[in-house]
């Protein structure tokens, strides 16, 4: 029996990755944290080129960790820390 052949196009929305953007809605949290959090390695992310993708169903895991856990890891902004370090 021959294969059936893969069409050009989306992903199905189970395989997609998210940019940036659409994992911080999806977090409901600003595109500035979640660049943060992915570039101090806090968040399950990875780097195609320059750019970051997310996988929906590693994010949906750790968000379970994190409330299993009881907390998820705050993010100071750098304006914030420049004060307390006055």
């Amino acid at each position: 029996m021959p294969r059936a052949k893969r069409t050009a196009g989306p992903a199905p929305a189970a395989e997609r990755l998210m940019n940036l953007s659409e994992a911080a809605e999806f977090l409901h949290i600003d595109p500035d944290t979640l660049r943060s959090l992915t570039r101090r390695g806090r968040v399950p992310a990875m780097k195609i080129g320059r750019q970051w993708r997310l996988d929906p169903a590693l994010l949906r895991e750790w968000i379970r960790e994190q409330s299993l856990r009881g907390r998820a890891e705050p993010v100071r902004s750098q304006s914030r820390q420049k004060k307390r370090t006055r």
